[in-house]
């Protein structure tokens, strides 16, 4: 079997009907080995397998490179493709499954390969003249088109990790949110690169659908299971805010400074020149901030979306009973569920403090308006 990704020749007329090529024949031979590929990573992944995996990346990162430098006729198209995103992939269902402790291997070296920078090769033409080329890939999402390059702008990541959070989030554990969320918050946090820009837009959808939307406290029952557990037939409707809380804490936590720092930025549009392609809904509002009358803004992050936030989790955390508590002797509600939503608003506060510490690190206009309000200096 030859290797994926040679220049197609150009074809001398176009027929009317697109007819299957050897090409296309082979792409779709490649996408079942990558699709068997992606589910032996997930296994390892489940078995917590971090060197294991680090040691793919490590070979495919290799290859991909010395493939591109020493052989001309080589691009990123086609097979190529499928190669760079099931990179992605395996990075994605490590973060998902492995331990937060286990996986800073993978993260080094995902920041490593990003600061490999533009890799290029040389190439002679005909007439002796010494060319340098780079590696481009062409991204589409949507209707955006875009050119990036291996290896500084990590070409596919940040849509692809992107969809994986909306395919995948409601269907995850609890815990599976928490570790994907803490993957990404860490690279985000160590990386001032627009990818990583990109990757913190997935936060916007985290706490959109946390704080921005109506959603009850907790679960009232137990769901089939346990409480921590994947469910493929889950709809993000069903989600409660404890659901997803702790997720917005793995961000707030390792990665707070640098949400504050867009939102300021966002304020002067400053942010929006970064953008890469995302689906067009990441950065839209939720409902209770549209009602709230937050502006929406190119690249989704403003300061007074970030006040919006607090505000949300001061009303979570605040000791009132929640929708729901106060009938619950009436529905036959047992202790464990009063306990829980003790537990779940003590947590919100604690997000709270998560999130207003990390701003107050850096100077800025939040971080006025907080000790204006005399939220800063943080007690305790």
């Amino acid at each position: 079997m030859s290797t994926p990704g040679g220049r197609r020749p150009s074809a001398a007329t176009t027929p009317a009907t697109p007819q299957p090529t050897m090409d296309d024949e082979v792409l779709e031979e490649y996408a079942d080995i990558f699709a068997h590929m992606r589910a032996n990573d997930e296994t390892r992944a489940r078995a917590g397998d971090v060197r294991g995996l680090w040691q793919t990346a490590n070979n495919t990162i290799s290859h991909l490179s010395s493939h591109f430098v020493t052989e001309p006729h080589i691009d990123f198209s086609g097979g190529w493709t499928f190669q760079l995103q099931n990179l992605w992939h395996l990075y994605y269902v490590t973060g998902k499954h492995c331990l937060e402790e286990a996986v800073a291997p993978a993260v080094l070296q995902l920041l490593e390969t990003s600061q490999r920078g533009l890799l290029a090769r040389t190439q002679i033409d005909s007439s002796g003249t010494v060319e340098v080329e780079h590696a481009p890939v062409v991204v589409r999402v949507g209707h955006h088109v875009i050119q990036q390059y291996l290896w500084q702008d990590l070409p596919f990541l940040v849509p692809d990790m992107t969809s994986y959070w909306i395919q995948d989030c409601a269907r995850m554990s609890c815990s599976q949110r928490v570790r994907i969320s803490h993957f990404w918050a860490s690279l985000v946090a160590a990386s001032s690169a627009p990818w990583s820009y990109g990757l913190c837009r997935i936060a916007l959808m985290v706490l959109r659908d946390t704080l921005e939307t109506q959603r009850r406290l907790v679960r009232a029952g137990v769901e089939p299971g346990g409480e921590d557990s994947e469910n493929p037939g889950r709809t993000i409707d069903m989600l409660t805010v404890a659901d997803l809380l702790r997720a917005v804490n793995a961000w707030l936590g390792r990665a707070g400074g640098r949400i504050t720092q867009l939102c300021e930025a966002g304020d002067s549009n400053a942010a929006a020149a970064l953008t890469i392609p995302v689906p067009d809904e990441v950065s839209h509002l939720g409902p209770l901030a549209q009602a709230a009358g937050i502006t929406e803004v190119p690249g989704g992050f403003s300061s007074q979306r970030w006040f919006f936030w607090l505000r949300r989790l001061d009303e979570i955390g605040a000791e009132t009973s929640p929708q729901g508590l106060a009938d619950s002797s009436v529905m036959g509600m047992t202790s464990p569920f009063v306990q829980k939503v003790r537990e779940e608003k003590q947590l919100a506060r604690q997000v709270s403090y998560n999130m207003i510490y990390a701003a107050s690190q850096s100077n800025s206009t939040i971080v006025q308006e907080l000790m204006r309000m005399g939220r800063v200096p943080l007690e305790g």
